[in-house]
């Protein structure tokens, strides 16, 4: 194999959970050349990564409004343009990991064709694969990944560590963020709270993280997100009790995810739900608190890192998976409400206490 491309587009999580392909692709092949086809939104997370030889970024959204709109030459068009691009690579095989999204076929430029599916069951889409895999049920994420580069004849046992590369401008990035800001107190430990998340229904409520902020009285506590996540931090500032040491709110201010991912690296600690600093954290080694609701931990829960994952069994409804909570009134959420902040606050102490003392004795 002298070139493979990965099409694995969004999101930022799953990106991370799909990195081991790459690993194992080089432990058989290390002179292969992997390229990574990743929506623009999202291709980020990957930039810099020694292990790729380069990163192709696919607006999907524009892609899919142009056929939506019914602009079907012009999508034909660009269809065409991209998939002569791709061709004019060469690849010996492709590994699409959105098989069911049927237009992801344009990008499977190849004689081999491996497509992973994500349901138990095929689709009739799988007769445009050489190779069709299908996701049983209780499979992690990346193990399933992995079976894409068994179908290349790559046998395990695999490294299933994902990989994520922080450049020295990154780090620079995150310590000249924290420098500038009146709050920031460097003789403690940082804690990252992150409370926005891809669905309302996997955030856990504004309160609640302004009770914890609260409660780690003697820590730097920094709310990160996106600048569409700022409304989101700063209400769970204004939340706090107004003679509570106030958060740094990086939000809106510190917007790469190689930035922010940089500022976990530098943490003690994050608290996260079920998104994509989940997994940052996971990489890099950094103490997390997983807080689960809509969603269960053994799904795509993190592999690796010092963890604690909350989830509430007695809630009858949870998981659903949905989007956004069916329920009304005090009821709405509660799955995320029967997550209690001191629940958390004892979890992450725990953790950290638990971290420090395996690290000082070793």
């Amino acid at each position: 194999m002298k070139r493979i491309l990965v099409v694995k587009l969004w999101a930022s999580g799953d990106i991370l959970m799909a990195t081991p392909i790459l690993t194992a692709i080089k432990s058989k092949h290390p002179e292969c050349e992997v390229i990574w086809l990743a929506d623009s939104s999202h291709a980020d997370i990957l930039q810099g990564q020694p292990l790729i030889a380069n990163v192709i970024c696919f607006d999907s959204g524009q892609w899919r409004w142009l056929l939506r709109k019914g602009h079907l030459m012009k999508w034909l068009k660009e269809a065409y343009s991209l998939n002569k691009q791709l061709r004019q690579c060469h690849f010996d095989a492709v590994i699409n990991c959105h098989p069911e999204k049927w237009w992801t076929r344009i990008f499977c430029a190849s004689a081999i064709r491996i497509g992973l599916f994500p349901s138990p069951r095929l689709p009739l889409i799988r007769l445009l694969y050489t190779t069709s895999l299908a996701k049983p049920v209780d499979v992690h994420n990346t193990d399933y990944y992995l079976r894409g580069v068994e179908a290349l004849g790559v046998t395990g046992p695999f490294d299933r560590h994902m990989r994520l590369h922080l450049s020295s401008e990154d780090r620079e990035v995150a310590r000249d963020f924290l420098r500038g800001e009146l709050n920031y107190r460097p003789e403690l430990p940082t804690i990252i709270l992150h409370p926005g998340t891809s669905q309302p229904t996997k955030c856990w409520p504004v309160d609640s993280f302004a009770v914890l902020a609260t409660l780690l009285t003697g820590m730097n506590v920094v709310i990160t997100g996106s600048s569409r996540e700022q409304i989101l931090a700063e209400a769970i500032a204004a939340a706090m009790p107004k003679d509570a040491f106030r958060p740094i709110v990086a939000a809106g201010h510190l917007i790469s995810i190689k930035a922010t991912a940089a500022l976990v690296e530098m943490a003690a600690g994050v608290v996260t739900g079920d998104t994509s600093i989940l997994h940052i954290a996971s990489a890099l080694g950094t103490p997390f608190v997983g807080i689960f609701g809509s969603s269960r931990p053994k799904d795509n829960e993190p592999l690796f890192g010092p963890q604690a994952l909350l989830f509430d069994d007695d809630v009858s409804c949870a998981p659903c998976y949905r989007e956004h909570c069916p329920l009304s009134g005090n009821d709405i959420l509660k799955c995320q409400k029967a997550i209690t902040p001191h629940q958390v606050f004892t979890a992450l102490t725990t953790l950290l206490k638990e971290t420090y003392e395996r690290s000082f004795s070793a």
